[in-house]
């Protein structure tokens, strides 16, 4: 028995699933879509290099330098007599 379908239930039963799959294909594509190509293994590399919280570009001016603190001694420190360097003692070199 052949069954005859006017546009209605054309519209109905096909249209609407049909439009249905576009505009789930649209979503699941459109974010590769947008990103444009990627880098593919074996290709050269052809983005910009990036550089996260490198140096600047510009180099600081040494007058505009916040001052250090002076140093002082450390509790347990002891100055050498030939270098005039604190050292303190204890830590990894074993002067306990």
């Amino acid at each position: 028995m052949i069954v005859e379908l006017s546009g209605h239930s054309l519209l109905v039963f096909v249209g609407i699933p049909v439009l249905v799959i576009a505009v789930l294909a649209l979503l699941v594509f459109a974010s590769s879509i947008a990103n444009g190509p990627r880098y593919r293994p074996g290709l050269s590399w052809w983005a910009p290099p990036v550089w996260i919280n490198g140096p600047t570009a510009t180099k600081p001016d040494p007058a505009n330098l916040p001052e250090l603190p002076e140093l002082t001694s450390a509790p347990g420190a002891t100055a050498t007599a030939a270098t005039g360097v604190a050292r303190t003692l204890g830590g990894a070199s074993a002067s306990w």
